[in-house]
Order: structure tokens, then C-alpha cells, then sequence
């Protein structure tokens, strides 16, 4: 039988796996569980700090793979040289990228907004794992910038939780 205490923390790895992932709508899902404004703020701000740091230092990994595994994949199915392959690759050689939506915003935060943008608009427009992503792959030696990011994060768990309290 499950007790009253087990269903509390089943929502609340729920709350923190949403709010690390889309942080916009934790709140929502916090408040709809029955936690108070205060509960929610903490929830969500640490379930969105969390994914920040998950996904920023996965992301990091990631980059990391890429860039030693993907010219022995590419030098292997087309049967170049590494060096060559390496060359190739860095020349951007590739097909141009399709340009979705997504990718025409995010390109727009990057040029017009630069790291700031990708702090502010993190938690409620780009997600978490994908703002972790931009912050690794174009700042990532930019002093701080965890911690910016944590910031952002605080700060819009306040402001979203305390609109969606007051209606």
C-alpha cells in the first residue's frame, strides 16, 4: 500500500523533473499538485537549477564526442583519411541546415541578445536543455555563467509562480 508520504515525493520528483526540463510549466503543475507559493518557488527553482547543471555539463560531454568520434565516422563510410576527414569537416563542407522556427529564434536570441539573451530567455522560451546547450557550445568560458543562469532561474520561478497564484 502506498502511503500519503510516497505519493509527496512522487509529485515532487515529478514538480523537479518538469521544471528541469520546461521550467514554464512547473509552477503550474506544482500549484496543481496542492503546494503552496512558497513550496513552489523552492521546487521549481531547484528542479530548474538542477537541469541547468545537467545539461549543461551534458552538453558539454556531447560537444566533446562529437568532435573526437564524428571525423572517424565520416573518414570511415567515405573512406578518407582522418586528417582529411578532419579538414572536411571544419571547413563546413556539410548541406546547408534547414532553418525551422526554433532555429530562426534561437539564431535571433544568439545575434540580437548574445549571452544575456540566452540568461533571460532560458527558463521560459528556449527550455533548459537547450539554452544549457547554446551557453556551453558559444560561452561556455565565460566566467560565471552557471551562475548567471541560476540567477535567471530564481527569478522566474518568482515571477511565475506568484502570476499563477494570484489568478
Amino acid at each position: 500500500m502506498i502511503h500519503f508520504l510516497d505519493i509527496s515525493v512522487i509529485k515532487l520528483i515529478q514538480v523537479l523533473l518538469v521544471s528541469g526540463i520546461k521550467f514554464l510549466f512547473a509552477p503550474f503543475i506544482s500549484i496543481g499538485y496542492g503546494f503552496n507559493y512558497f513550496q513552489t518557488v523552492i521546487f521549481t527553482t531547484v528542479g530548474g537549477i538542477l537541469g541547468i547543471l545537467f545539461f549543461y555539463f551534458l552538453s558539454k560531454w556531447l560537444i566533446r564526442q562529437y568532435n573526437k568520434y564524428c571525423p572517424l565516422v565520416f573518414s570511415y563510410f567515405t573512406g578518407e583519411k582522418v586528417e582529411k576527414a578532419k579538414k572536411i569537416l571544419n571547413c563546413e563542407q556539410t548541406p546547408k541546415k534547414k532553418f525551422t522556427r526554433k532555429n530562426r529564434l534561437i539564431i535571433n536570441v544568439r545575434n540580437k541578445y548574445g549571452l544575456f539573451g540566452i540568461i533571460l530567455l532560458t527558463p521560459v522560451l528556449l527550455s533548459i536543455p537547450i539554452g544549457a546547450f547554446l551557453a556551453q557550445k558559444y560561452y561556455s568560458r565565460k566566467t560565471n555563467l552557471l551562475i548567471y543562469m541560476s540567477i535567471s532561474v530564481v527569478i522566474w520561478s518568482f515571477f511565475i509562480s506568484s502570476v499563477f497564484f494570484l489568478f
